[in-house]
């Protein structure tokens, strides 16, 4: 339950940033998001690399968005791997 409400607060997040890009906000606190986004770009894209380079091939090849979903979701898709494989 955690995992996914913290994956739902992620997406929240992603929206309002990305938001930022179509329609910006007004002029403090669209420099605020615009500073924000790279940020999450950044580390979120180190996250997503560092995490696909654990994966096998065979894993990559299984599921072509399990890098795409590291990247948007970021630590909470790491804590549901390690969920599914306690289980």
């Amino acid at each position: 339950m955690f995992i996914l409400f913290g994956k739902i607060i992620y997406l929240f997040i992603w929206s309002f940033l990305l938001f930022n890009l179509i329609c910006p906000y007004p002029k403090p606190a669209n420099l605020i998001a615009y500073l924000a986004l790279a940020t999450f770009v950044i580390v979120h894209g180190l996250q997503a690399w560092l995490l696909s380079s654990t994966l096998s091939s065979q894993e990559k090849s299984q599921d072509r968005f399990k890098v795409l979903r590291i990247f948007l979701f970021g630590v909470f898709e790491a804590l549901s791997w390690k969920q599914k494989k306690s289980k």
